[in-house]
């Protein structure tokens, strides 16, 4: 029995999410099956000094958002 396409659904918008901020020169990583709070990692280093200027925490959601009565 296959994943369910919620699961699969989440982990291609991920995967996009760590792709288009590795295109902006951030490095990052899924945290896969950990079932934390968040569930990408972004960081950028300095370019002279390879010191970590920047990490951000990313929980991503796949579902729409109904709009407010």
């Amino acid at each position: 029995m296959g994943k369910n396409k919620n699961y699969e659904r989440g982990v291609r918008f991920e995967r996009e999410v760590v792709k288009i901020f590795k295109n902006a020169g951030f490095q990052g990583l899924r945290t896969a099956g950990s079932h934390s709070p968040y569930d990408v990692v972004i960081w950028k280093e300095t370019a002279e000094s390879k010191k970590v200027a920047y990490v951000s925490f990313i929980q991503c959601k796949t579902h729409k958002i109904k709009p407010k009565e």
